[in-house]
């Protein structure tokens, strides 16, 4: 016997070129040089399935590999079993889903009954007896009718059940009868009688559908109104309204102004719920929750959303993510406590790898080419003297320095003529996301919130990220940090997140010989290891019945896994599963906004792949960007995550050090700068008002870029007058009055902001 050919689907060129399924090969007798080959049932022209299975045929094994050999059109290929041959035995009992995730009125129990009784028929000559025996029985053809007559049934029933027995090789499951005339999962049902429980009007009036069901016509229309008129603000009612006028006028009458829309009667028994169904039938609609947010339709922007960016790229300094935000504060002057500045924008440069923050630039321009060149610029230069600067000794290594081959840009501060100008001249390259979609760059948008989280929020005078509302105080009556406070505190908390944040090591291979478990151990690590730029018979039943059964539940994400260690239902951490077909037939989709629950054939000792009976038996591959889980199996694996458990609750008490540390230090630099306020507002004439501390912000902001920089800029038209007229600040020289267009008053109040400083 030949086991190559053995379950395999014999194929035929079609009318169109296409291959035809013609038969399963069942038995391969070199000996007898014979080759069984079952029929399997035809489709008919109105897309069923025929019941009738026909009787295997035989011909000669030379000649069939003749034809394969010489490229007649003849083929082999792996039989797709339906998927109620791999049903489990909690399925066949009702109790199961089908692993779509869709509801189910199929009555699974019926179905088993007939099989039984299949079966019932033919025991008596298939019992206990291979399928070479009974293919080589000679009252193989005669026996059928000799049963019919002893039960008094049918012939054709005794021989569609041993036939079907002989094309599933001996499954029992093969005997299920194939109720298909219904349509595969998602395909549209017309009824020729009215469905559903009766309305109001049928039950109190007498009045019926004008129709049974929607015609294709008519759904097709409602899906393409959906998609024409549901806009955002736009409710379903309207949308509604607005495609029946459109596709189903039976005529339009004009009375002068006014005008008269006669619809056909089927018109009358469109609900909004059928409107909302049929439109979102197709795949690829959007709900209207979905088109209310704004969402667009593009299958790209969920696809990623699958994927974590953190540790897709294997090497230190492969690619970085460059994106600018606002710091959501409300600065005031080193040289006056009641003098109120904007809040300055922040600029980052993170590694792609580990999330590794390189280089920063924080200033009070808004977000453009300079400043992203500006942060680019940092990465690369030595960080020791900078952190000097706003009060941190540090070494070298506490702050590495990097430059980059590739940097992932938004449309914003980075795509221009001088930024990519400058990048080509650097040797490196730019590649710049799709517009308004942070998801492109998703570690770096991550990095923002946390830190506007963790320090932004938390200091005196933030905006919070958002516009004032009522009630709440005026943020200029809440500004006490300097700029040179702010920097110490967030180069604080960059340090912390670098040297002193505890993470998971991202590669397997890792776990030896990594020094520290945070950012820097990796990336010293990875500097270290040179990670720097520069078949079976019917294989589809034994995976079935062999492979053990495993709880796993259906994310937005893929396919995870519940662990089978633990009695409560914890998912198995990085074991997620997918594969492009599950995207294609809608899944992932659906279980985005409902997760189901199914079982997967999965092997212990291999993790890369698992299986599972949807639509058939399917293979889904394991996502992750680490090659060496792929050789672990899952008893290792389960190991590994426990450690990262109990070495994560143990960095707990330094981070809770760290931040009772950092609550402490903001509330003693605010305390500070209290004092200093208060002394300053009993030394003035009067105390300032709301509206004093908020006039004049932008040419404060002028006049303290100025001190900073030391290259001055002209001051705001409605400014000068302000400063030439202003009293002296106490402790400070009155102000030289404006010559020209500004420039030497700036200088001086400059210099005098200096002076303040040093004093």
């Amino acid at each position: 016997m030949n086991p190559n050919f053995v379950g395999k689907a014999l194929l035929l060129p079609g009318p169109c070129g296409k291959p035809v399924i013609v038969g399963r090969i069942i038995l391969v007798s070199e000996i007898d040089d014979l080759v069984f080959v079952a029929g399997i049932p035809r489709i008919k022209k109105n897309g069923h399935i025929d019941n009738y299975v026909a009787t295997p045929r035989v011909q000669s094994l030379s000649e069939l590999k003749h034809k394969l050999d010489k490229d007649h059109g003849y083929r082999l290929a792996d039989f797709e079993p339906p998927a109620h041959w791999l049903w489990s035995d909690a399925q066949l009992r009702g109790h199961g889903n089908d692993g779509s995730g869709r509801r189910q009125r199929r009555n699974v129990k019926s179905w088993v009954a007939k099989a039984n009784k299949a079966y019932n028929l033919i025991d008596p000559f298939v019992g206990g007896r291979s399928i070479e025996e009974i293919l080589y029985d000679p009252a193989l053809r005669s026996w059928p009718a000799a049963r019919s007559r002893e039960l008094r049934v049918r012939e054709v029933a005794v021989r569609r059940a041993l036939n079907a027995y002989l094309l599933g090789m001996g499954n029992k499951r093969a005997l299920l009868p194939w109720y298909v005339n219904s349509g595969a999962p998602g395909q549209q049902k017309f009824s020729k009688v009215d469905t559903g429980r009766p309305d109001i009007a049928a039950e109190m009036l007498g009045k019926k559908r004008h129709r049974p069901h929607l015609c294709k016509w008519t759904r097709a229309q409602l899906a393409l109104g959906w998609k024409k008129h549901k806009k955002p603000g736009v409710s379903v009612e309207i949308a509604l309204q607005r495609t029946l006028a459109g596709c189903m006028a039976k005529k339009v009458v004009w009375n002068g102004k006014d005008c008269e829309v006669v619809l056909e009667p089927e018109a009358a028994d469109i609900t909004p719920a059928m409107f909302r169904y049929w439109g979102t039938h197709e795949a690829g609609a959007l709900t209207a929750i979905q088109i209310n947010r704004g969402e667009t339709a593009a299958k790209k922007e969920y696809v990623r959303r699958l994927g974590k960016m953190k540790g897709r790229h294997s090497t230190a300094n492969g690619i970085a993510f460059l994106d600018s935000t606002s710091a959501d504060q409300t600065l005031r002057s080193v040289a006056s406590s009641l003098t109120v500045l904007s809040s300055p924008w922040r600029t980052e440069v993170l590694g792609g790898g580990i999330d590794y923050i390189f280089g920063i630039y924080v200033g009070f321009e808004a977000p453009s080419a300079t400043t992203a060149l500006l942060s680019i610029l940092n990465a690369a230069e030595d960080k020791v003297a900078y952190c000097a600067r706003f009060g941190h000794e540090i070494e070298a290594r506490d702050w590495y320095a990097f430059t980059f081959s590739k940097f992932l840009l938004d449309n914003g501060e980075a795509k221009g003529q001088v930024a990519m100008r400058t990048l080509e001249e650097l040797e490196s390259s730019a590649s710049y996301g799709a517009a308004y979609d942070p998801i492109s760059k998703a570690p770096v948008e991550s990095s923002h919130r946390s830190k506007q989280a963790k320090l932004d929020h938390l200091l005196p005078g933030s905006t919070m990220g958002r516009r004032k509302r009522r009630g709440e105080p005026d943020r200029s009556q809440m500004a006490r940090l300097t700029f040179d406070d702010y920097m110490h505190l967030l180069i604080k908390e960059i340090l912390w997140r670098n040297n002193q944040e505890h993470i998971d090591p991202p590669r397997i291979e890792m776990y030896e010989g990594l020094q520290e478990r945070t950012r820097r151990g990796v990336l010293e690590w990875m500097m270290k290891h040179h990670y720097v730029s520069s078949s079976a018979t019917d294989l589809s039943v034994l995976r079935a019945a062999c492979l053990p059964r495993l709880r796993a539940s259906m994310h937005g994400d893929g396919l995870h896994i519940f662990n089978p260690a633990k009695a409560e239902e914890h998912l198995i951490p990085e074991l997620v599963y997918r594969s492009q077909w599950l995207d294609d037939a809608g899944i992932l989709q659906r279980a985005a906004s409902r997760r189901h629950r199914l079982e997967v054939h999965l092997n212990p000792a291999d993790l890369s792949h698992v299986w599972v009976n949807i639509g058939g038996l399917k293979r889904l591959e394991l996502v992750t960007n680490d090659p060496d889980l792929h050789k672990l199996c899952l008893t290792d694996w389960l190991a590994i995550c426990a450690d990262n458990r109990l070495r994560g609750y143990l960095a707990k008490a330094l981070e809770v050090g760290s931040k009772i540390n950092k609550v402490a230090t903001i509330d003693k630099t605010t305390r500070a700068r209290d004092a200093e306020r208060r002394e300053e507002i009993k030394n003035a004439d009067k105390k300032p008002t709301k509206n004093g501390l908020r006039a004049g912000r932008r040419g404060n902001t002028v006049i303290e870029t100025a001190a900073l920089t030391g290259v001055p800029k002209p001051l705001p038209a409605s400014q000068e007058v302000k400063v030439e007229n202003a009293a002296p600040s106490p402790g400070l020289p009155p102000p030289a009055p404006p010559v020209g267009c500004g420039d030497d008053a700036l200088i001086a109040r400059a210099k005098a902001i200096y002076e303040a400083r040093a004093s």
